[in-house]
């Protein structure tokens, strides 16, 4: 889960900085770095809330 969603950071942080450098010929660093972590993280907790809860775990009760 983490490991797909560090890939998902990764490859949309070496596209933007691509598309900025072919298009523009200066990279906006700050967007381009929160941009990949959100997307990351958004990522990690979309695939964490696929996830079921196991409700039968607490047998103690």
């Amino acid at each position: 889960m983490i490991k797909n969603s560090l890939g998902y950071g990764l490859f949309l942080f070496a596209s933007l900085t691509l598309c900025q450098f072919i298009f523009n010929r200066e990279v906006e660093w700050g967007m381009v770095v929160a941009i990949s972590i959100l997307a990351g993280l958004f990522n990690l907790l979309w695939d964490w809330s696929k996830v079921p809860y196991d409700w039968k775990k607490r047998s103690g009760d």
